[in-house]
């Protein structure tokens, strides 16, 4: 789900395809391999909201690398991604929720990349009148009105155009906030699987949002993903452990019985 995107006055990177200080924000909501993001194709639309505009996709040798980092197979529910502009940092693959880091940063150019079939050529630059950051299982979309593939968008626009039309038609009204915003401004979800979205000079890049936001994302993480969480490397020294220990048991109840 895309939970958060920032607007500023910054300038497109050049040979990256996005504003230098703006980043999006998507939260996995169920354990997700490499290749199944690297599938997928992310962007956004014209400040009219009336077109498909940039089109990325996720470099799957960099998710591999983020996984391997973090002795994981899959990004557990509850991670957060950052796609960001060059001036926000250097990319940062310290995937690590087993310990506590449950988010990653991919700079664009680098771990995000303009999709190189794509049909829909475009900056991602958010617009101050309106903007829709979506995800989408199509690869490439096929035009620059294909929202057919749409796994989810988020948005802004007092006088939304077809792409905000339709989702909030598909996803619910409250996935389009009826509003212009101005730069130095994020759209963040303050909600979880149902939308709360607001205009707010406050940054969270990488962090859960607040409220409902916060509990949503850290009921992700929860308990019940703990075992999930554990590599398989460490759950065969655990069942060997458990092995040995009975094996012991059964040795020092044997020896008893001789005595």
């Amino acid at each position: 789900m895309v939970n958060e995107y920032r607007n500023t006055g910054g300038t497109v990177g050049p040979g990256t395809k996005m504003v230098r200080d703006e980043y999006i924000e998507f939260v996995i909501t169920e354990s997700t391999t490499a290749s199944s993001l690297a599938s997928l194709t992310f962007g956004d639309a014209n400040d009219a909201t009336s077109m498909l505009q940039g089109v990325f996709r996720f470099d799957q040798a960099t998710l591999d690398q983020a996984l391997t980092n973090a002795n994981l197979t899959a990004f557990l529910p509850g991670t957060i991604i950052v796609v960001k502009g060059v001036n926000l940092g250097a990319q940062s693959l310290a995937y690590d929720p087993l310990n506590g880091g449950w988010s990653f940063e991919l700079v664009a150019g680098q771990g995000a990349r303009d999709h190189s079939e794509t049909l829909v050529n475009g900056n991602l630059n958010i617009g101050n009148n309106g903007d829709v950051v979506w995800i989408s299982s199509s690869n490439p979309p096929a035009r620059n009105s294909d929202t057919s593939g749409f796994i989810h968008a988020i948005g802004h626009d007092n006088a939304p155009g077809a792409i905000a039309t339709t989702v909030a038609a598909a996803f619910g009204s409250e996935n389009i906030l009826a509003s212009t915003i101005t730069t130095g401004r994020s759209i963040a979800n303050e909600g979880n699987t149902t939308e709360s979205l607001v205009s707010t000079t406050a940054a969270t890049m990488g962090q859960p949002n607040g409220g409902l936001n916060t509990t949503w994302i850290e009921g992700l993480r929860g308990p019940a993903n703990d075992l999930n969480a554990v590599p398989e490397p460490s759950r065969t020294l655990m069942t060997l452990i458990g092995m040995t220990v009975l094996q012991s048991l059964r040795q020092r109840r044997k020896g008893g019985l001789h005595a």
